[in-house]
């Protein structure tokens, strides 16, 4: 009974049936509302974690330039370093053209030593053997009453040398014998070679025969020795 009643007011009264039409679309506008305010809420939600991520992204970008500041710096004090090695290596490298023009000089300076000493040794055995000679010459005359002359030839034939040289030798003679000797501050091979050719120059020239030849030098080569030995040349020496 009440449904045929709602309905026939409905049908027959204008007035209910705005009403009725009122209500029903207020509810559907309360409806819509509460899903407007959870689309709001969902919204707002979104909205929180948007700030959120963007709060961290720009928490990742602070980071980001802090690292490349970072890096900028490091750039920057190993390229200084870099400058500082060049400027190192570069005074490293005029100390070493400063060194080696230094071993120049004194390779230079040790060379001319080494001629100076040369020079001086060489004079100092041309003297040491002249004495030693005149030494031996006035012992061998003085105390056993033997002779040493020098014999002084040109040998324009070459004999000796193998071109055309004045040669000398000494003499020893006592009893009738002939020593032919040589003292020398050191004796090489062709020091004894020399030696032996004399002799034999001296026998042709002069036709007295030498009965033994004796070198006699404080240094004496192997090469020496053994020449010494092949040619029959005695060989007296401190060693």
């Amino acid at each position: 009974m009440l449904k045929k009643d709602f309905l026939k007011l409905l049908k027959e009264d204008e007035e209910f049936r705005h009403a009725v039409a009122g209500l029903i679309g207020y509810e559907e506008l309360l409806e819509g509302q509460r899903e407007i305010r959870e689309e709001i809420k969902k919204l707002w939600e979104e909205v929180k974690s948007l700030r959120e991520g963007q709060e961290k992204l720009w928490e990742e970008v602070k980071s980001l330039r802090e690292g490349q500041k970072k890096l900028w710096e490091e750039v920057k004090s190993l390229r200084e370093e870099t400058i500082e090695l060049r400027k190192g290596q570069e005074k490293l490298w005029e100390e070493v053209k400063s060194l080696r023009e230094g071993q120049k000089k004194l390779w230079e300076e040790v060379r001319g030593i080494k001629t100076t000493l040369g020079a001086i040794g060489a004079r100092w055995g041309m003297m040491s053997e002249s004495a030693f000679r005149e030494t031996l010459r006035g012992l061998l005359e003085k105390d056993f009453m033997a002779k040493v002359e020098k014999w002084v030839h040109s040998d324009t034939q070459g004999y000796v040398f193998g071109y055309s040289a004045v040669v000398d030798i000494d003499i020893l003679i006592k009893n009738g014998k002939r020593i032919a000797l040589e003292v020398t501050s050191h004796a090489r091979a062709s020091d004894v070679a020399a030696l032996k050719k004399k002799a034999e120059l001296y026998e042709r020239v002069t036709g007295n025969k030498v009965d033994e030849v004796i070198i006699s030098s404080p240094f004496i080569d192997a090469s020496a020795r053994e020449a010494a030995e092949k040619l029959g040349v005695r060989v007296y020496t401190a060693a």
